[in-house]
């Protein structure tokens, strides 16, 4: 890497330092910083790589003579110039903390040559537009009087007279119509934002320092991604793919291709008391491309005003069109409880986390956030979610945890009967839990009406789709929700099951190796594709792709399956082996007496098969119609077996 030391400027990631100027920009965007933050980078920034200590730091910064508190002094500098950089110290991207010693610089640093200064000098045309950090109002920074004032010298750095006199030029003539193209904030974006049409927002950065605020980041942006996806004509990718970029240090053009999108929004949340503060910044993918930077700020308060605000403001800017319902969503406000809103965002973030604590903490604080505003009816669904996920998976008791999601779904029903997410649940509570299938395809349907872009609403009546083997049309939905979720694992392996239910196994293996991509050790997906495999006959592969799936997650059901491919394969001995495996591990945890009948039933044993089958229960009932039952489907027995065990009105069974 070439030395910095003597260089003019120098350009790492999105930013271009200038230290002739001492200047910084960011996608050509200049960033308003302080001399002594930019002292500190420009010392880091001459030795790349390498320690600055803090005493190098306090000789640079204040003389002998100077009587200051140095520590609380540099500790505010380093603060000031992270939040320049839009970085976090727990997870830096270019200035790493050596506690008790100093600094190092740690992305790459690019000199810029010579030859190339007069076209870094000349900025992009959205120059215009001066980012403030730590803006004292919410005020939008375009918007501002006196920074466009000051916006035209920004254009051009003089170096050539005849530049200089074409960027006068130019501002004046835009200044003549400065009034109308400031109020709408769009200089020169308007070309940059043509053609946008899917969109990704990637997490907020979390400002504050203090890592328990990391669920009102996280909160902020699962709010801007929610409004967006509400406008029909704008393609939002969802939560799971958007979180998986946290942190990551992949370039806008790499995320952008990752994620199939025209644009990414990025931006840092501060909040200090009761003051949020939101920098937000719209760039093309392809290009990285800056197209508008913003910046607001307002009360506790104020904050879902402030969310509508800025998903409104990006459709402004990228010119798609929003139905007078759509605005209507975006500007109604759930609470008027700054409280009640800040223990639902907690909710949500303990509720991603899918585990026992996170599912338990996550009842508690949307119980809060109800009790503090009865009214308030996202508090409410997040508790009938919460308990009907754990009906599902069956983390608790599944009839009692349905009855209370019921009960919670009906409360927000009654105080939000136009939401989209409140129907597609009912609709789920009435396919799961009542065995209603007709209702519940009333409710999904109910739930797409009202907002077309709901990926949970398309995905789960994919799921009604699939169960009433209407395969194509599941598919099809199944693929549209793929296409808002592109880096979901989960979500690209059950289009790869989808393809299996179908029995269109070649499919199924092409879409399951292409989420093995994306994850090459996720169990679900090997074992979905041996069961292709098994189903084509390719029975090497298929037991390879077990055997890796169970050294990862050694579960009863993956065991069971690998005795029944090899049952399959005429491979005796094998099977009988994995037999003995499960009667072992019988003796430590619960085994499904359905995977010794169907290892059986392969083999020709049919009395054991059988025996096996009357150690079944109703509440944990055998798939019957897999094919390793079909030879004992004759036997007046298996009548007498299905009878007991498939109850009329059966939620499994269309």
């Amino acid at each position: 890497m070439a030395s910095s030391a003597n260089a003019r400027k120098v350009r790492f990631g999105a930013f271009v330092v200038d230290f002739h100027s001492a200047e910084i920009y960011k996608h050509g965007i200049r960033v308003k910083l302080q001399d002594q933050p930019f002292q500190i980078l420009a010392s880091l920034l001459e030795s790349p790589g390498e320690l600055v200590t803090r005493e190098q730091l306090r000789k640079k910064l204040w003389s002998d003579d100077t009587f200051v508190d140095f520590d609380a002094g540099l500790n505010a500098a380093i603060r000031k110039l992270r939040d320049a950089l839009s970085e976090s110290a727990v997870d830096p991207r270019y200035i790493e903390t050596l506690p008790r010693h100093g600094y190092r610089f740690i992305a790459t640093v690019e000199v810029i040559p010579d030859a190339k200064l007069a076209e870094a000098e000349i900025l992009s045309p959205e120059s215009a537009q001066l980012i403030y950090f730590g803006a004292p109002d919410a005020t939008t920074l375009s918007e501002a009087g006196e920074n466009q004032k000051t916006a035209g010298p920004e254009l051009v750095r003089i170096g050539r007279g005849w530049l200089w006199v074409s960027a006068v030029l130019a501002m004046a003539a835009i200044l003549t119509v400065g009034t109308v193209w400031a109020r709408r904030s769009r200089f020169f974006s308007t070309q940059a934002a043509s053609g946008i049409q899917s969109i990704a927002v990637l997490p907020l950065q979390n400002l504050s320092g203090d890592p328990s605020q990391e669920y009102f980041a996280d909160g902020m942006t699962d709010a801007l991604i929610t409004n967006l996806a509400q406008i029909k004509s704008l393609r939002v990718i969802s939560r799971t793919s958007s979180m998986q970029f946290k942190g990551s240090k992949k370039t806008m053009p790499e995320i952008g291709r990752e994620l199939g999108v025209d644009a990414l929004i990025e931006g840092t949340v501060l909040r200090d008391g009761n003051r949020i503060r939101i920098d937000t910044q719209l760039i093309r993918a392809d290009s990285d491309r800056h197209i508008w930077a913003r910046s607001y700020e307002r009360n506790v308060d104020d904050v879902m005003a402030l969310q509508a605000e800025v998903a409104t403001r990006v459709a402004t800017e990228i010119a798609v069109s929003i139905t007078t319902q759509e605005k209507a969503r975006l500007t109604r406000a759930s609470t008027s409880s700054p409280e009640a809103y800040e223990a639902y965002l907690k909710g949500g973030y303990f509720y991603s986390k899918q585990t026992d604590e996170g599912f338990a903490k996550a009842t508690e604080y949307y119980q809060k956030a109800a009790d503090l505003d009865p009214r308030f009816a996202p508090a409410y669904l997040g508790l009938a979610e919460t308990f009907a996920f754990m009906a599902y998976t069956q983390r608790t008791d599944p009839a009692e945890a349905w009855s209370k999601s019921e009960k919670y779904l009906t409360k927000a029903l009654e105080l939000d009967p136009d939401s989209s997410r409140v129907h597609t649940l009912l609709g789920m509570t009435q396919l799961k839990y009542h065995c209603n299938h007709q209702e519940a395809e009333k409710q999904l349907q109910k739930a797409l009406e009202l907002n077309p872009g709901d990926m949970g609403a398309v995905d789960y009546h994919s799921y009604f789709l699939l169960g009433a083997g209407r395969y194509d049309e599941a598919i099809a939905e199944k693929k549209r929700a793929l296409e808002h979720d592109p880096v979901s694992v989960v979500t690209s392996a059950e289009l790869g099951q989808y393809f299996v239910e179908a029995r269109r196994y070649d499919e199924a293996i092409q879409q399951l190796h292409k989420t093995l991509e994306l994850d090459p050790n996720f169990p679900p997906v090997l074992t979905r594709l041996a069961y292709a495999y098994a189903e084509r006959k390719e029975y090497e592969q298929a037991v390879a792709l077990l055997q890796k799936a169970i050294a990862l997650d050694k579960a009863p059901g993956k065991l069971g399956f690998l005795g029944d491919v090899y049952a399959q394969w005429g491979r005796t001995h094998e099977s009988l082996q994995v037999i003995d495996e499960l009667q072992e591990m019988a003796t430590q945890r619960y085994v499904p007496p359905e995977l010794f009948a169907r290892i059986y039933a392969r083999l020709g044993e049919k009395e054991k098969a059988f025996a096996y089958l009357a150690k079944a229960n109703k509440s944990d009932p055998p798939d019957l119609s897999n094919s390793a039952f079909d030879s004992l489907r004759a036997d007046p027995r298996f009548k007498n077996v299905e009878a007991r065990l498939i109850p009329s009105g059966e939620c499994e069974s269309f």
